[in-house]
């Protein structure tokens, strides 16, 4: 009888929960959807919704973007499969704004490629579901996405620096600063002059001056004020620096720049 109690429990599989925000789900095979997540117990994980690209399927509720439940997870041979799931927080604002959706898909996009596998990380993920909060309750999507940015790369390692030269350590001053990814960051006159990085871009003070406050405070997103185009200008200098360090382009980025060229963008501040 102990034996046979044994077997059984070879075949049959383990069932684990965790919490999750679902950050990218695609069509796998006929009928499945493979989603990624962002989990407080294991980091980011790839699993198996079977049958729910079906409307009907009891799964398919789980499987959008933005989605933040509890799943349990069975352990299978390529990828776990999701058994069950109790939805935490539904996306409401990315599923009628474009805008906030493109800027979602962007951090989405830079977690999946930045965050290893089954790396749990509690205080990320912690943040991450914040933010997601905070651009629900209706933040400009471009203040938010700059805020974000800027914490994904300090949780990644990949602060710039953004107040003193990344050469020399001298405080950075003047109206237009050199900014470098291959050096780290903000590159003073002295040392621009004297070996220039070939990837240096000038961008104004007030914009590597309002990174760093949304690194500092990333509430302060809700009370700062900078014209439009500066907040462009602080969403190029972000996107260099992540292109450097992922040596890959989001792809949600190409979207954000069709919206972006709309008369209509500069409302949305």
């Amino acid at each position: 009888m102990v034996w046979l109690m044994v077997v059984a429990n070879m075949f049959v599989p383990r069932i684990v929960p965790v919490k999750a925000l679902v950050l990218r789900t695609s069509p796998w095979r006929e009928k499945d959807r493979l989603l990624v997540l962002l989990t407080k117990e294991r980091g980011k994980v790839s699993v198996l919704a079977q049958g729910s690209q079906v409307p009907q399927n009891r799964l398919a509720p789980a499987t959008q973007i933005g989605v933040v439940a509890i799943f349990w997870l069975a352990k299978a041979r390529e990828f776990d499969r999701v058994t069950d799931y109790r939805i935490e927080r539904l996306p409401i604002r990315i599923r009628s704004d474009v805008l906030a959706l493109t800027a979602f898909s962007i951090v989405a996009e830079l977690l999946e490629l930045a965050v290893p596998s089954e790396a749990p990380d509690e205080e990320l993920f912690n943040e991450a579901i914040w933010f997601f909060e905070q651009l629900e309750k209706g933040l400009s999507p471009t203040k938010w996405l700059v805020a974000a940015q800027i914490r994904l790369l300090w949780r990644m390692g990949w602060m710039p620096h953004l107040l003193s030269c990344s050469s020399c350590g001298e405080n950075i001053a003047g109206e237009q600063v050199a900014f470098a990814p291959s050096v780290g960051g903000a590159v003073c006159e002295k040392c621009q002059i004297s070996k220039a990085p070939p990837d240096a871009q000038l961008y104004p003070n007030a914009v590597l001056q309002a990174i760093y406050a949304l690194w500092q405070q990333p509430r302060m997103m809700e009370t700062l004020h900078l014209r439009p185009m500066l907040w462009q200008q602080a969403l190029n200098l972000l996107r260099a620096h992540w292109r450097y360090h992922l040596e890959v382009d989001s792809k949600a980025w190409r979207a954000w720049q069709q919206i972006a060229s709309k008369p209509s963008f500069a409302k949305r501040f």
